[in-house]
């Protein structure tokens, strides 16, 4: 009995101890296609001026995919952005405003300045499995004025537990509310000095 106590034993250790394959991380973008520029705005920029200052994230929106349900957040584990969340922010503001829009980036501390934020880019569980992304923005004139306080949301379906559907449909939000936000933002600024 001792005898294939210590077998069973030793076959349960080596069973331990045999080298696994390690589970990698898998990486996924959500920056999807740029979008599309008119020949026009792709010429040299006559818009309203504009100074996009630096673009943050709620700090909890870094490398790791994030899931809400209710109230609780949590994070996939093995699942990763290839770049925070907010350098796709950032990358798809500027192409909208300076690139398709034809804004002219300044960096001149006087001119009008736009501060953006992104408070969530969150695989949402329930009620609805969906992609949630949602952008605080304000956009101050020369005289310090805020012209613009909006906070923009868009969502989008996800169909199954998919990480590639999610990164994609977080994709397509991101752009439905920068794309709003980039509308909100030229219509303030060709209003004028108030």
């Amino acid at each position: 009995m001792s005898r294939r106590l210590t077998l069973a034993f030793g076959l349960l250790l080596s069973a331990c101890l045999s080298p696994r394959q390690a589970v990698e991380p898998r990486y996924f973008s959500a920056a999807g296609p740029a979008p599309t520029v008119s020949a026009a705005a792709s010429a040299q920029p006559t818009g309203p001026e504009l100074r996009l200052r630096r673009v943050f994230a709620a700090d909890y929106l870094r490398d790791r995919m994030v899931w809400r349900r209710g109230v609780e957040v949590g994070f996939h584990d093995l699942l990763r952005w290839t770049e925070p969340p907010a350098s796709y922010l950032e990358a798809r503001v500027s192409q909208e405003l300076f690139e398709r829009r034809g804004l002219r980036r300044v960096i001149r501390p006087g001119a009008p300045s736009l501060a953006v934020e992104l408070l969530a880019f969150d695989d949402v569980l329930e009620p609805v499995h969906e992609g949630v992304v949602a952008i605080a923005v304000l956009l101050v004139d020369r005289a310090q004025v805020a012209r613009l306080e909006r906070t923009f949301r868009a969502s989008r379906p996800i169909e199954g537990d998919d990480p590639e559907a999610v990164a994609r449909a977080l994709g397509e939000a991101l752009a439905e509310a920068v794309t709003e936000l980039g509308a909100a933002v030229e219509a303030a600024l060709g209003e004028g000095p108030r």
